[in-house]
């Protein structure tokens, strides 16, 4: 139990930083823009598999239009984590 609320601490340690930082950028949300590493408005690939790991699958059925990018729209109609802005 302790090993679990160490982690979840440091997982919060990591992440709250940048959150805190892009909350207030743009209307994506955070999840969202913590992806989109170099701020371009888009996920790629790379981006994507960054965080969630080697998934060219999930990947392409949140990729709609199949144009290699995941849009915030997109993201959040595929995965389900909150709703576009």
């Amino acid at each position: 139990m302790k090993k679990v609320i160490l982690m979840m601490i440091s997982a919060l340690l990591i992440v709250s930083p940048a959150a805190l930082g892009l909350a207030g950028e743009s209307g994506d949300h955070v999840c969202f823009r913590v992806l989109d590493t170099n701020r371009d408005g888009v996920v790629t690939l790379p981006e994507f598999e960054a965080h969630y790991g080697q998934n060219e699958e999930a990947f392409s059925a949140a990729d709609a239009n199949q144009d290699g990018h995941l849009t915030h729209a997109e993201y959040h109609a595929s995965l389900g984590h909150g709703s576009p802005s």
